[in-house]
């Protein structure tokens, strides 16, 4: 049976990379068509707004931890805040990691001495409440663009915030955990936060993600000029993109996925050789916010650490 059961993972294993790799060669393949266009096209270059879109990225991320440690201080989860940040942030990276386990692990050890159940539901709402927000900015977005977006994909995406916002609601909530938990033969969790402070992170979460809208739309403009009008509707876009990558359970961290559906959406809000730099940069300039951030809270983190180590002339529990 064992057997049996490692080869099926090592189909599901291999399923996944010939999907990830087909999506790499999908972009690439895209890229070359319109390269020449690209290296024409008379980009207004402008540094400025570079650095202004990295900012906002960084600003982003910091406000999505601001909205876990609430999160974490309603299922009384606490942490020293570079510990937590250093956990939180490395979390994040560990997206990149096919499969996603880290993204649960590193919080648990950073949360030591509370059941890991519970920092594994935390993280696990903190997921739903912001696909939440995600899928009510795309929404938010198609719907107040200037550009003919189908109507059918505006409405499936307010219409797919439904069973996630049902999610959150204690009574289910409970009986989802507590079943997962009885199958890992662990305690139940009786303690649930209330629906009203659920739906109060996703509304929370929407302003990080307007935040990380703004790092788009300054990228885009400064590539070319882009008109205020389509800031919200960049934001949204930029959302169904992130949701497209991540369920693309193949692509770690979306990889490719978020970067081909920028690449259909965009050229209908901005010039299509844009769209294809800013596409490619917005990864890039959002894996080096990430970096950066987590850079700062491990060497915070470790910095804690030692001055405590020298006050104390031990290590601290």
């Amino acid at each position: 049976m064992e057997t049996q059961d490692r080869k099926i993972s090592t189909k599901r294993r291999i399923y996944r990379w010939i999907l990830f790799a087909l999506t790499l060669a999908a972009v690439a393949w895209f890229i070359s068509r319109n390269y020449r266009l690209v290296f024409q096209y008379s980009f207004e270059f402008k540094p400025l707004l570079l650095v202004l879109s990295f900012l906002s990225v960084a600003v982003a991320f910091l406000l999505r931890f601001g909205v876990w440690l609430r999160l974490a201080s309603y299922l009384e989860l606490e942490a020293p805040l570079p510990k937590a940040g250093r956990a939180y942030f490395l979390s994040v990276l560990a997206r990149y990691i096919p499969g996603k386990v880290g993204l649960a692990l590193v919080r648990v050890e950073a949360y030591q001495g509370y059941p890991a159940a519970k920092v594994v539901m935390g993280t696990g709402m903190e997921l739903i409440a912001a696909l939440s927000a995600a899928l009510l900015l795309a929404f938010i977005g198609l719907a107040t663009s200037p550009a003919q977006f189908p109507t059918y994909l505006r409405w499936m995406a307010l219409i797919a915030t439904v069973p996630l916002i049902a999610a959150l609601s204690p009574p289910v909530l409970r009986t989802v955990t507590n079943s997962i938990l009885r199958l890992a033969r662990r305690p139940a969790i009786e303690q649930f936060t209330p629906f009203r402070i659920n739906i109060t992170l996703v509304g929370l979460y929407m302003i990080p993600g307007l935040v990380h809208g703004l790092g788009l739309f300054f990228l885009l403009n400064a590539l070319s000029p882009v008109s205020g009008s389509h800031y919200l509707a960049i934001t949204g876009s930029y959302y169904a993109a992130s949701l497209a990558g991540l369920a693309a359970f193949f692509a770690p961290g979306g990889l490719g996925v978020r970067e081909g559906v920028l690449f259909l959406v965009l050229p209908l809000l901005v010039p299509r050789e844009s769209a294809i730099v800013a596409a490619i940069m917005i990864r890039l300039v959002t894996v080096l916010a990430e970096m950066a951030l987590a850079g700062v809270f491990v060497g915070w983190a470790w910095f804690s650490h030692a001055g405590a180590r020298d006050e104390t002339g031990s290590l601290p529990d």
